[in-house]
């Protein structure tokens, strides 16, 4: 806190005790300004901090949006790629059971 002088020619006009009230009362209205200052510098924090936080919980929503878009674009392209895979798998197993079922029929032809 500050030191409150008060000159000598109003000393000497008010005299020594009116001096010491009105140096009293100057510091009063100082501490007052400050507290008041600390209240606006307080709501202005926090008013600020309310946006900032604000902006973030907006932008994590809208990047969870985003994230689950593609997740399930993301799903629905593997879905695709496992049943071409097991139409591929189908095809392949019919080409060699009637592959197996020519051969094993050769056999027996043969072994008449």
């Amino acid at each position: 806190m500050s030191v409150i002088t008060i000159p000598k020619l109003l000393r000497d006009k008010l005299g020594d005790e009116a001096a010491e009230s009105f140096a009293m009362l100057l510091k009063e209205v100082e501490f007052e300004g400050r507290k008041d200052t600390l209240v606006i510098a307080e709501e202005k924090f926090e008013r600020r901090l309310s946006e900032e936080v604000a902006k973030i919980n907006r932008r994590i929503t809208e990047e969870i949006a985003r994230l689950d878009k593609r997740i399930t674009e993301e799903i629905a392209g593997l879905r695709v790629e496992i049943a071409k895979t097991k139409s591929e798998i189908i095809k392949w197993m019919f080409i060699f059971w009637v592959v197996q079922t020519g051969l094993i029929a050769a056999l027996f032809a043969l072994l008449k």
